[in-house]
């Protein structure tokens, strides 16, 4: 036992969970849109400890970096007081999500400090008091990263480490640090969450436009100051006119999107997605993932809160402990933790419900998520089914009508927040609704959903079709789990066309004995989206009255990328055919007053043993020692009869052994 003490003595962890929760920022009675959601920064853990001495007093000193444009980016640094390790101190770069500024990470960059890292963040150009214009997140921000990077690595005398930087951040945060390390910053790491390389055209795929995008491009010049193109965004999307929509179809993927930037990163990275993003796809941080061949990087994609997605205390357990390996592996030489086995860690929403959420369940592959399915169609077909074969009549339809009256515009309905007297008196929403039969076994779906579409209108111009996928369970009651949206803007009055079109990426498990449902309507909104987006859509609709009809035979159906049980065993590249594996988590919380909780699984039925030692080696306490089935399990230990200080807990079942540390503290 005193040989696992000293192995694991680097292993030293302490972590909090910082709980910012501003996902709306209320404004006055602005000219458009009054609620606009914001970045949090669930992700944003504090990283290991430097040493075990108590936390160091660290000293704030503020700063201006001039650019080579003359814009002048307002800054702050925490410089921790005590002697730094040789070479300065590991050294963190925080970096804010869109219309927030320095102050909102100066919490995060102090905790950090006073851990033993020297750490710095600044606010973007044209938001806090950082001076220029933001032009929404592209290659000019990406430059401004790059300066910053250099500008900071010049203060050896003040204690950083020029070669052992960490960046992390979110949306904004985490797309600016991805983008310039595409175009050649050298830091040690970084972390991106809420970041898909192709995130300006997630904004407006198939031709939809997320309300999230016109939130963005209105925010008023207080939260941040734009560009003149794009402040003209915000017009082109109010416009019914088609040229408003190519405009912004052209201009906004423009220095933004850079999937094709990818290959050029040398910098490892870890890139994190939300399968329930409301501002972006998840499906581009998938792409990206096969791209980045230059340099070491892990995925994750599931339960990232940030942009409406769904919370999971399990996946926070899991992540912290994720985020200690990686960033001791990266910072800390010599500490003899390991890389992960596999480079794509993620998390399948399924029933039962809590609360507002799903449930998650982890699971982990070393095959790119988007090549280890296989499709399952389903099609639409009469009487509201959804079937494995399709209807037999060609010219079998069913209509949607997009019910405009009265003049109705998109400003209007906007400032009406989709709801109300006034806008319901002008827009009604229709749906059709189709139900699969009850499904005989589950079905895991991980991946791209797409919809093939055979369809006519009656409008001219643009048309759309939006499709809403829930579950619903055997007493009736049902949850939106995603969206596919389309919408045709070069369309003509009464052609009839075919299309096929991609939706929100996903891995839910549709359990057996329940039914698929697929809701196909004019509006795209849900009760189950009105805590993140009110009464506001997931895009905004087509305001032109007309009759929209699908046709329910071969060329109208919905594919969900499908894992099934006999897939499973049939793919070597999967690392957990069933979702369990041998694992012992960090207990949490850590450090923790008196209880804590410690989480393992093991793959297969058998004994397990669960102990827990002082620092001498000595046996203090047997959790564990019996029989236990396969899968996850959690245990509950209370050290109210112990002293405070630092314990070991080691489990071991058949050939697997791990320990762990953990801090008592009274």
């Amino acid at each position: 036992m005193n040989n696992i003490v000293g192995k694991l003595n680097m292993r030293s962890a302490k972590y909090t969970i910082l709980a910012l929760m501003a996902i709306f920022i209320i404004s006055g009675n602005l000219f458009s849109q009054q609620k606009r959601a914001r970045d949090n920064y669930e992700f944003l853990k504090l990283l290991p400890k430097y040493s075990q001495t108590d936390n160091l007093p660290a000293t704030r000193v503020d700063f201006t970096v001039t650019l080579s444009d003359g814009t002048i980016l307002d800054a702050l640094k925490f410089i921790p007081q005590g002697t730094p390790p040789a070479g300065g101190w590991p050294t963190v770069v925080f970096v804010h999500g869109y219309g927030d500024n320095k102050e909102t990470l100066a919490g995060f960059a102090q905790a950090q400090a006073e851990y033993g890292y020297y750490t710095t963040t600044f606010s973007m150009r044209g938001q806090g008091n950082s001076t220029g214009l933001s032009n929404l997140i592209s290659t000019t921000e990406a430059q401004d990263m790059i300066q910053f990077i250099n500008f900071i690595k010049q203060d050896v005398a003040g204690g950083i480490n020029p070669d052992n930087i960490l960046v992390m951040g979110g949306s904004q945060g985490g797309l600016v640090p991805y983008m310039a390390c595409t175009m050649g910053m050298n830091v040690k790491t970084i972390i991106s969450a809420l970041a898909p390389p192709n995130f300006a055209t997630s904004w407006i795929e198939n031709g939809c436009i997320k309300m999230t995008l016109l939130w963005t491009v209105e925010y008023t010049p207080d939260t941040a100051r734009y560009t003149p193109q794009v402040e003209r965004m915000s017009d082109w999307i109010y416009s019914s006119t088609k040229n408003h929509w190519d405009s912004l179809a052209f201009w906004l993927p423009q220095n933004r999107d850079f999937m094709n930037l990818i290959p050029n990163n040398r910098v490892p990275l870890i890139m994190e997605g939300s399968w329930q993003d409301k501002f972006f796809n998840a499906s581009g941080i998938m792409r990206a993932s096969v791209l980045n061949t230059g340099s070491t990087f892990h995925l994750y994609l599931g339960a990232v809160q940030g942009h409406g997605g769904d919370n999971s205390p399990t996946e926070d357990t899991w992540h912290m402990q994720f985020f200690n390996d990686w960033f001791f592996y990266w910072l800390f030489p010599n500490n003899g933790v390991k890389m992960p086995a596999a480079n794509y860690d993620y998390a399948s929403t399924l029933y039962p419900v809590n609360g507002l959420y799903w449930t998650f369940q982890h699971d982990s592959s070393v095959t790119a998520l988007q090549n280890i399915s296989s499709q399952y169609r389903l099609y639409f077909n009469t009487n509201n089914r959804l079937t494995v074969n399709p209807g037999t009549n060609n010219n079998t339809r069913v209509a949607i009508r997009n019910q405009v009256t009265g003049g109705l515009t998109m400003e209007e309905a906007v400032n009406e927040e989709f709801t109300g007297t006034v806008f319901t008196s002008k827009f009604k929403k229709n749906t059709r609704v189709f139900t699969s039969p009850v499904l005989s076994s589950n079905k895991k779906w991980v991946g791209i959903p797409k919809v093939n579409l055979n369809y006519l209108s009656s409008a001219s111009t643009f048309t759309q079709y939006n499709f809403q996928v829930l579950e619903v369970l055997p007493n009736g009651k049902e949850k939106l789990i995603n969206r596919i949206n389309y919408t045709d803007r070069n369309y003509t009055a009464n052609s009839r066309r075919t299309a096929n079109f991609e939706g929100q990426a996903h891995s839910h498990i549709f359990k057996s004995g329940n039914r698929i449902k697929v809701i196909v309507t004019n509006l795209d909104t849900h009760a189950d989206d009105q805590w993140f987006l009110g009464t506001n859509p997931f895009v905004l609709p087509v305001l032109k009255n007309g009759y929209n009809y699908m046709y329910l035979n071969s060329s109208s159906y919905i594919e969900f990328p499908v894992i099934n049980a006999a897939d499973e065993q049939a793919d070597n590249n999967t690392l957990n055919s069933d979702p369990y594996r041998f694992s012992l988590s960090q207990n949490y919380p850590n450090p923790f007053n008196p209880v804590t909780v410690i989480n393992f699984s093991i793959p297969v039925k058998g004994l397990v043993t669960l102990k827990v030692y002082d620092i001498t080696g000595r046996e203090v306490k047997t959790l564990v020692n019996d029989i236990k089935e396969a899968g996850n399990s959690a245990v509950t230990f209370d050290g109210s009869n112990l002293a405070s200080g630092v314990y070991f807990y080691n489990i071991v079942s058949g050939n697997y052994s791990d320990t762990r540390k953990m801090i008592l503290v009274k």
